[in-house]
């Protein structure tokens, strides 16, 4: 039985891995936190609903997480279901495509909102169970190796395909180079979700889940007093103060995104640029990431946050000194961001784990999930505002302070090494 076990996780090994850089190449042609964001500013969508979409976003997320993160649990096969949500996720591409056709701009602003909204649904349910899926059927070794080449390999595949598109349609109109650039990422969302099928799955018994099912039926309360209670512990009042504050750094994408937009919406270059730019990003940051993790979490952290701040910071500079025409200064500071943001999830996940005990791993994860997603949600839809009322500018500068404010938080509070002494305790 072990043998066929085993046997069933090397085939799916090599299959996982295609769907993941098949996965990769499709997200990000059509990111929402580059793509699509660019999109709703070339089709003269007001700032503050482009800004706000990142909020809609989250929004999606956090109701996943909240309502369907048991149902996914006690599901026993999941990769149909992975399979349907890569679909329905480049249905909504298409459907956002179909309504910016119609240059009705409330009718695109709806759509987008909507399209936004179902991502962030469909996204989070898909990370629930690609996290159960890739537990119960791929080992540690194999799971961090599936995580890099995803990003090495899609983002390689990604610059590729974003260069022949652009030779391609490159003196087609905007809508025609943009639709088609979204195309290729609906294919790539579908054949991901065949290759999906794809994999052997081995059914789980459903016993364990209808055991827990009415003990896991908690109320509001409950749910509130749980996470409230994780603040009894030091080591997550010391995590939450460093997470709050990366909230506002990760932020720094879809915004630098956006003052990319404001500035290069119309030229034929502009959306190859970011997607190359951001594509870039991942496969840089895999390898580069990968070093610097196995010595010390806190110096991705510490120069993660820098990275962004010094960014920001040069791009403001030239934005106020009216030098920022040029498509390509942009590009290398969404590049830069990009890797930063990258490091800083990998490292932020990995800190966790080292510093959670594992008694309350579960209980304190939920918890820094509901506070930084609700954050995000009115600290985006406060950026988005001052996008729409100033400038885009004064949301980055924003940024800038709390990259700054993150970096210092880090390297007064995480340790320089990586922690293999035993855990701390409340």
């Amino acid at each position: 039985m072990t043998d066929v076990t085993a046997d069933k996780t090397k085939r799916n090994v090599p299959v996982l891995a295609g769907q993941s850089i098949v996965s990769q190449v499709a997200w990000t042609l059509g990111s929402p936190s580059v793509v699509l964001p660019f999109l709703a500013v070339s089709f003269e969508l007001p700032m503050f609903v482009a800004g706000a979409l990142v909020s809609v976003r989250m929004v999606g997320s956090m109701i996943s997480d909240f309502f369907l993160a048991q149902p996914i649990a006690a599901k026993s096969q999941k990769k149909r279901a992975i399979a349907l949500t890569e679909a329905i996720i480049g249905s909504c591409l298409v459907l956002a495509m179909v309504a910016a056709a119609t240059g009705v701009v409330p009718l695109i602003a709806v759509v987008f909102v909507a399209v936004f909204f179902v991502i962030g649904l469909v996204d989070e349910v898909q990370n629930l169970m690609f996290t159960d899926l890739l537990g119960d059927h791929v080992h540690s070794r194999s799971r961090m190796v599936l995580h890099y080449l995803q990003l090495g390999g899609g983002g390689l595949c990604a610059i590729g395909l974003a260069m022949l598109v652009h030779q391609i349609t490159k003196e087609n109109p905007p809508f025609s180079r943009h639709s088609t650039m979204i195309g290729v990422s609906v294919a790539f969302f579908m054949l991901s979700g065949l290759l999906m099928l794809a994999m052997t799955e081995n059914a789980r018994s459903a016993e364990p889940a209808n055991k827990i099912g009415p003990k896991a039926k908690l109320s509001f309360k409950a749910n509130a007093q749980g996470i409230i209670g994780m603040f009894e512990y030091s080591w997550f009042r010391r995590y939450m103060v460093m997470r709050m504050l990366l909230v506002a750094v990760s932020l720094s994408v879809p915004f630098f995104a956006l003052i990319a937009a404001e500035a290069h919406h119309s030229s034929a270059k502009g959306l190859t640029a970011m997607i190359v730019s951001s594509a870039s990003g991942y496969l840089v940051s895999g390898p580069l990431w990968q070093v610097v993790n196995m010595k010390s979490h806190r110096a991705v952290m510490v120069v993660g946050t820098l990275m962004v701040a010094a960014t920001g910071g040069v791009l403001l500079a030239f934005h106020y000194m009216g030098i920022d025409h040029d498509v390509h200064l942009h590009a290398i500071a969404l590049f830069v961001v990009t890797v930063a943001v990258t490091g800083i999830s990998s490292a932020r996940k990995l800190y966790f784990l080292d510093v959670a005990p594992k008694e309350q791993r579960v209980q304190g994860s939920a918890a820094i999930k509901s506070f930084t997603r609700l954050l995000a949600v009115l600290l985006s839809a406060a950026l988005a505002a001052v996008a729409h009322m100033h400038e885009v500018a004064l949301a980055v500068a924003f940024i800038v302070a709390a990259s700054l404010m993150a970096c210092v938080t880090c390297y007064l509070t995480m340790s320089p090494d990586r922690e293999d002494s035993p855990r701390p305790q409340n």
